[in-house]
């Protein structure tokens, strides 16, 4: 492919080679199953290279696994027949992760801190609820820590959590706040951190934020229809830097609600 690279786009149908071009300002793809919407975004990337409109590290390419991300990543460069290994592609944690390695003393942690899944996530609220003397028989450590994804996920911090909510279970409140203080004094962070550190990092320096949002000079989302309100704000907070982004997703397609997926954000594009 890469010695027929001017060629390209003769690849795509009239519709996706439309959507591959459309590069400046703000772009929603909303096709359905196996109609070609991530090989837009495979394509784009592609383009935006060929065409030297951006360099591999101005490009931010978010997906929603870690596997479909090594496979955009590895379509690209074997179009390209180079190495695009400082393009930012990955998850929004993988991406997250990476920005809040770099800054991590803006929120109190220090570069090796350890990412906990929901086991450890767990057995640390069994802990402070055993130390706050709390019936678990009544409330379950699980029951907590779903509040506090559910919370984490619409972008609420523990110090930010509205006053009429929770009113007849303070109790949500307060192992929010003593688990998060434990995360820090243990140098930690759960999944829903990683957006949420990142936001706090933009939000308290506008240096650092600004650099960001510099840098990205496009922002591609994959699967759109599945990203939650923590999420959208973080793209948000990117986007209006240099304001090019290009979203695909299906609205008939979202399986997420679960983990605070809200298909308005698709909906209200």
């Amino acid at each position: 492919m890469s010695e027929n690279l001017n060629n390209y786009l003769d690849l795509l149908n009239i519709q996706q080679r439309e959507a591959v071009k459309n590069t400046d300002g703000a772009l929603l793809v909303l096709a359905g199953a196996g109609s070609g919407k991530t090989r837009v975004l495979t394509f784009k990337i592609l383009h935006l290279l060929v065409e030297k409109l951006a360099f591999p590290n101005q490009i931010l390419a978010v997906t929603f696994t870690n596997k479909a991300a090594l496979e955009m990543k590895s379509r690209v460069t074997n179009l390209l027949n180079y190495p695009i290994d400082s393009m930012w592609l990955g998850t929004f944690h993988s991406l997250s992760a990476k920005i809040l390695r770099q800054h991590p003393e803006i929120v109190n942690l220090k570069s090796n801190f350890v990412i906990i899944d929901s086991d450890d996530q767990l057995k640390l609220i069994k802990q402070i609820c055993e130390r706050e003397k709390i019936d678990i028989s009544v409330q379950s450590p699980k029951l907590f820590l779903n509040k506090i994804n559910g919370l984490k996920n619409k972008g609420i911090f523990y110090d930010s959590i509205p006053s009429n909510i929770y009113k007849k279970n303070p109790e949500i409140k307060k192992i929010y706040k003593i688990y998060q203080q434990e995360l820090v004094r243990l140098n930690c962070v759960d999944f829903g951190d990683l957006l949420l550190h990142c936001i706090k990092i933009f939000t308290i320096n506008k240096e650092i934020c600004f650099k960001y949002q510099k840098l990205f000079k496009y922002i591609l989302v994959d699967e759109y229809q599945d990203i939650n309100l923590v999420q959208q704000k973080w793209l948000e907070i990117l986007y209006s830097g240099n304001k090019n982004i290009c979203c695909v997703g299906d609205d008939d397609q979202s399986i997420y609600s679960w983990r605070g997926a809200e298909i308005n954000n698709l909906l209200n594009f």
